[in-house]
């Protein structure tokens, strides 16, 4: 019974991990509650770490070293990174469809990017 019930959420996650939108996180990161503002700052920090080290590890093709979409400063705080993510979903609508890491990069991308020589 344990095997089935492990098996059904290993296929379930991937389905709700792919459907996690622009909106879902801007409305989980705008709730006051303890858990969803750790949620909200780990899933940003979470996306941020993945997609920059997958962008590097292939070899992309912007940023001041190939790879890099957005730098961020070595002193960049949590809450800065959240902020700046939401700002970007509040000021384009647009994305609200999109992949919630897809919106990170962008967001992080407008508010830390790369300057020739970083």
């Amino acid at each position: 019974m344990l095997r089935a019930l492990l098996c059904a959420a290993a296929f379930a996650l991937p389905v709700s991990a792919f459907a996690f939108t622009a909106s879902d996180l801007n409305r989980l990161c705008m709730k006051t509650d303890v858990a969803s503002r750790a949620a909200c700052a780990a899933y940003v920090e979470g996306a941020a770490d993945g997609v920059f080290n997958t962008i590097d590890a292939i070899g992309g093709t912007t940023g001041p070293r190939v790879g890099q979409y957005f730098c961020l400063p070595p002193d960049a705080r949590s809450a800065q990174l959240t902020d700046a993510v939401r700002k970007y979903i509040a000021e384009n609508p647009n994305v609200a469809g999109y992949n919630a890491s897809t919106a990170v990069s962008l967001g992080l991308g407008r508010a830390f990017p790369c300057k020739s020589g970083s």
